[in-house]
């Protein structure tokens, strides 16, 4: 246009098209290198916890451009309930040829769950702001994992035993700490096992026999159902999960092989598996584990996935407020294939007050059904009801007590 303008001697149009002309000519003569380069680094600590402390975030910038540049804009976006308590996810800065800067800055672990933390976004402007080259780094993920309680331990006999050590006592002789019989002296036997009070009774030697002790394959259970008065389903929900983080934790260090399925709006499943690191993924899918049912009923679930991923007659520990009828026949299907189920649930809390009369009087009935779906649940399974105010500890040993009374009756 300026070109023609000067051709056409329009002095005018001349005048009105040089100050543009001239802006373009400068921004492309000092603005932008020509290859713009920055490589991007962003480092999370920690990137899994169980939500305590700060979580400390640094992003690492090297220009590697050839030049300067000098209008640099980096956001390291965040979720909007999520604001740095320290230092600024943002930052304007320019950046001389290979100079590297840095972004650090911390804000509070979130809640329970998988966070994440990005994209970061980097814009390298000219000094005019006519030109715009974007880089980019995909986001990175905070777990918060569910933290398990100390539980001691529990009663556990299923039918199917490995043939590794541990504490589940397996009816026979071998290495164990419960006294199971007698037997005579045999040439190459530990002496430590002499029982002397029977030796001197019999007249020859005589040595304790104990009960071997053994591992088994366990599947946890959790189901996310918690369809129930909408005030207490988060805290009856974050029990649920609570107690599959505490049971899977102990029985791998019990020495078992522990998988999960998470039945639900969410749904997953971990292969049995022994260690620390089986542990570590149990956790982290229960931190994804969110409230909601699922289109397949529970019971139908774990009846079909025990088949699957147990051997026969192994454990199931269900893990569930119990709010559906139908699980009782999944349940009540697992125990006449052979297997073994202990079904942790805890208890849900009484409201404070209610929206209506006719609210209050729903609640209660559906408290009346529940107590019902205990009472069928007791005769074939091991129950373990868990109030809000209780340590789960404890309930696990009331529940070892209360079935050795009946199996000694």
């Amino acid at each position: 246009m300026l070109a023609l303008a000067l051709t056409f001697q329009d002095l005018q149009l001349a005048a009105l098209i040089l100050p543009i002309a001239s802006i373009f000519f400068l921004s492309n003569l000092w603005g932008l290198p020509e290859s713009v380069r920055v490589v991007l680094n962003r480092t999370v600590e920690p990137s899994e916890s169980f939500g305590e402390g700060d979580v400390s975030v640094e992003v690492h910038l090297e220009n590697r451009s050839g030049g300067r540049l000098g209008n640099v804009e980096v956001l390291d976006v965040l979720p909007v309930n999520l604001k740095p308590n320290k230092g600024s996810n943002s930052l304007h800065v320019a950046l001389d040829s290979s100079s590297v800067d840095e972004i650090v800055y911390k804000f509070p672990s979130p809640s329970r769950g998988h966070t994440t933390i990005g994209p970061l976004l980097v814009r390298v402007r000219d000094p005019l702001g006519l030109y715009m080259v974007e880089e980019n780094l995909q986001p990175d993920t905070v777990a918060v994992l569910p933290k398990p309680e100390k539980v001691r331990g529990t009663e556990l006999r299923p039918g199917h035993l490995g043939p590794w050590p541990g504490n589940i006592p397996s009816r026979s002789t071998g290495h164990g700490s419960e006294f199971y019989s007698l037997r005579a002296y045999s040439s190459g036997d530990d002496p430590k096992r002499v029982n002397w009070k029977a030796t001197a009774r019999y007249g020859r030697l005589v040595l304790n026999e104990t009960e071997s002790e053994r591992v088994t394959d366990i599947m946890v259970v959790l189901d996310t159902d918690v369809a129930l008065y909408e005030a207490s389903e988060r805290e009856l929900f974050e029990r649920g999960v609570r107690a599959a983080a505490s049971m899977a934790s102990l029985l791998l260090r019990q020495g078992n092989r522990v998988g999960l399925v998470l039945q639900g709006v969410e749904r997953g499943i971990v292969r049995p598996g022994f260690g620390k690191r089986q542990e570590r993924r149990i956790l982290y899918m229960l931190a994804a584990a969110k409230p909601g049912g699922s289109m397949l009923p529970t019971g139908y679930v774990v009846s079909q996935l025990a088949r699957l991923l147990l051997p026969s007659r192994s454990q199931v520990v269900l893990v569930s407020p119990l709010l559906d009828n139908e699980v009782v026949d999944g349940i009540r299907q697992l125990t006449i294939d052979g297997y073994s189920v202990m079904v942790v649930t805890p208890t849900p809390t009484m409201p404070a007050d209610y929206d209506s009369e006719s609210e209050k009087i729903a609640f209660k009935i559906l408290m009346l059904e529940r107590e019902n779906l205990l009472l069928r649940l007791e005769r074939f399974c091991t129950l373990v009801q868990w109030p809000e105010d209780v340590p789960l500890s404890s309930r696990l040993r009331t529940a070892k007590v209360r079935r050795i009374r009946q199996l000694a009756r």
